[in-house]
């Protein structure tokens, strides 16, 4: 009874680890993530949860005041000053390699430290 017990709580690491990669996956190449929120705010088009409940349309918006020369990897931020996507992305770790940015997330949960949420470290007045 005491191996059973043992094998059952090994076999949680590798289920976690597998959670924990499956999860970040879809959450960091999803589109719509924290630096597309803060660019949509920039450019006056960031629709809050009440604008989405509410049924808030974006039908008077255009693309034709969007400069197509940028090299932003953001459709929102054509027309943003690179220094400060490229702030953006350091800010949120988005600088970093997809496997850089998956095994610190690792680290810091192995050391219970789960980071500061997204809407603390949003700048409140845009």
């Amino acid at each position: 009874m005491g191996s059973y017990i043992f094998r059952r709580l090994l076999l949680m690491i590798p289920t976690l680890i597998g959670i924990m990669t499956i999860s970040f996956i879809i959450v960091q190449f999803a589109p719509g993530g924290p630096v597309e929120q803060v660019i949509a705010e920039l450019n006056g088009q960031g629709g809050g949860a009440e604008s989405r409940i509410s049924g808030g349309s974006d039908a008077g918006m255009s693309m034709d005041g969007f400069d197509s020369a940028s090299s932003s990897n953001y459709r929102g931020a054509q027309g943003l000053d690179p220094e400060l996507i490229a702030d953006l992305e350091a800010q949120f770790g988005f600088d970093k390699p997809p496997l850089t940015r998956f095994l610190l997330m690792m680290r810091d949960y192995a050391t219970f430290d789960f980071g500061e949420s997204f809407s603390a470290i949003l700048p409140s007045s845009i």
